[in-house]
């Protein structure tokens, strides 16, 4: 329904029927006038705004519907554990002394990580079908002192109780109770390590009677693999060199930059277990991808399904192409080892900002991974886990170049 604004010194004069609000506008000099009369044919109807909703101010909430809150308990704060009283009975007989051995005053000012490590009770059967004591459901962390002395003191921080990591001899890294622990996996992954031969030749041994050298003559960066089978080879000679953390039964690519000696023979890459070689291809020297920025060097692959987690890699020289007389040489750089069945553009952990060296391993001598965006994406990431982790549980801060499990 509209509404009839009258306006200062305005004549107006309905020639019509009026049905809504009459709204007066006033003015901060004079009010308005009418002159004459006003005639309404119909009613007169009083139209009242409905108020508008409060907008929250900073403290205050406003829920329609029923509300239901919950308490951030402490990190450490845990409703669904037990454990037995205080110097109470313990009838699985559990108590175990210190692993790591006894910290003694000599370490005073500083903090020792101190250990214990002891395998549960299972269910003790005696003689008529009962049991001596059943398998342990719960456990309890205690500590001892010993020996004492007035006025000192003793400091326990980061205490952790947990099942021995799979292969350990002592415990995991510390984590807070009741903490998510976020491995963020990479867009790509090379699990060669020293792929790029800048800190020498570390990690790859010779076969058969190959010798190997760190050389300036190099694919990219200051150095790269030199292989030298002696002419009086009497077998296949090369490389081989081990890779780990593979996933059983994925498919992976072995790809390295190569380059030969003149009669060199050819070169054949492979993969195994040890000293058994398989899956080989051989690289016919005319017949592979020749690198457009240095002609000098070729793209050598093989691709393979592991059965394990580690095995061995190499390349080497087939005793049967070798120029007689002549020692077959040939360069390799650039190894990449990843996922897939693809050859694809080489990289290491010293590429730019989106590129890292595994977490805990050396420059240059340990995998590498790739983050696409790295630096934006993982503000994301950090966001995310922010805002949609439970109550009573923590986000630590999410972990980049670790070696993902699946």
């Amino acid at each position: 329904m509209p509404n009839i604004t009258f306006v200062n010194d305005d004549d107006f004069a309905p020639v019509f029927g009026v049905s809504g609000g009459i709204v007066i506008k006033q003015f901060k000099t004079y009010g308005p006038r009418l002159d004459g009369d006003v005639k309404i044919d119909g009613r007169l109807a009083i139209k009242i705004p409905r108020p508008k909703p409060l907008r929250p101010m900073a403290g205050q909430v406003v829920v329609q519907g029923h509300l239901k809150a919950g308490v951030k308990s402490p990190a450490a704060a845990f409703k669904d554990f037990a454990h037995y009283p205080y110097l109470g009975v313990d009838p699985a007989m559990a108590r175990i002394g210190i692993t790591s051995g006894a910290l003694t005053s000599g370490a005073a000012g500083s903090y020792t990580r101190q250990y214990a490590a002891f395998t549960g009770p299972a269910n003790y059967p005696v003689s008529g079908g009962g049991y001596a004591w059943k398998r342990a459901a719960y456990a309890a962390v205690g500590f001892k002192f010993n020996s004492m002395t007035a006025n000192k003191h003793q400091i326990l921080d980061a205490v952790q109780f947990e099942p021995l990591p799979l292969g350990a001899t002592g415990p995991s890294a510390y984590q807070n109770a009741r903490t998510i622990q976020v491995v963020i996996k990479p867009t790509r992954l090379n699990y060669a390590s020293n792929p790029n031969f800048e800190s020498g030749i570390t990690g790859y041994g010779s076969t058969g009677t190959a010798t190997l050298a760190a050389d300036a003559f190099c694919w990219k960066g200051t150095q790269a693999l030199k292989v030298t089978a002696p002419a009086n080879a009497p077998a296949d000679s090369g490389i081989a060199f081990p890779v780990s953390g593979l996933i059983p039964g994925r498919t992976y690519t072995l790809s390295a930059k190569v380059a030969i000696a003149q009669g060199c023979g050819d070169i054949a890459p492979w993969a195994g277990a040890g000293a058994t070689q398989h899956a080989s291809k051989t690289w016919a020297q005319a017949a592979n991808a020749i690198d457009p920025s240095n002609k000098r060097w070729r793209t050598m692959m093989v691709t393979f399904t592991p059965t394990t987690s580690s095995l061995y890699l190499g390349m080497n020289v087939l005793h049967g192409t070798m120029t007689p007389g002549l020692a077959s040489i040939f360069w390799v750089d650039g190894v990449l080892i990843e996922e897939g069945t693809a050859v694809r553009d080489y990289f290491d952990g010293s590429m730019g900002a989106d590129y890292l060296w595994e977490t805990g391993g050396t420059t240059n001598l340990a995998r590498s991974y790739y983050y696409e965006n790295r630096v934006e994406r993982s503000y994301l990431i950090r966001t995310l886990l922010d805002e949609n982790t439970p109550l009573g549980i923590s986000a630590a801060i999410p972990q980049y170049a670790v070696l993902p499990t699946q």
